[in-house]
């Protein structure tokens, strides 16, 4: 069984290592596609990050190799592995959100900056920031693609009821 495994292994890894996505990898030196949803603003109590990859290993190097780097990178994080599938919806409805409140945000400026929004894919990374109410907004959105996923939804609705102002 272990042998066969190791074979099967063997021979998906050779084409992956070759492809050209798999080289954007190396250039960009982004391994992985991640969407990190964080609160930045001044709180009394923990609010936890929310973490989302397609993969544990995505998750689990945005925690120790991302957050290292932030004034708060022991925050503690919900993580969570999804399908590339769904993780591409999330990151097209973060940046859907994006398009629409920078049109927003420029005819109102001058509001608060709660909310990290970070995606990180082969392309590179960007980071958006929004007040409470907006994040909000983004976090009852992406709420909506994960009926299949009710941890990841869980944990959504958690931090968009840690951030609501009382």
């Amino acid at each position: 069984m272990i042998k066969s495994l190791v074979i099967f292994m063997s021979v998906f890894a050779i084409p992956i290592a070759h492809a050209p996505e798999s080289q954007e990898h190396v250039k960009n030196n982004m391994k992985y596609t991640v969407l990190a949803i964080r609160y930045i603003g001044e709180s009394d109590k923990p609010v936890p990050a929310v973490v989302i990859s397609d993969s544990e290993a995505g998750a689990e190097w945005y925690r120790t190799e991302v957050l290292k780097r932030s004034k708060s990178w022991k925050v503690f994080t919900y993580e969570h592995a999804v399908s590339a599938a769904l993780l591409k919806k999330l990151i097209e409805e973060a940046e859907s959100f994006e398009d629409t409140v920078r049109r927003e945000q420029e005819k109102t400026p001058g509001s608060g900056k709660d909310v990290s929004v970070t995606i990180i894919t082969p392309q590179g990374e960007k980071t958006f920031f929004y007040d409470t109410e907006l994040a909000i907004s983004l976090l009852v959105s992406l709420q909506k693609h994960c009926k299949g996923d009710e941890s990841l939804r869980s944990d959504l609705l958690k931090l968009q009821n840690r951030i609501r102002p009382l």
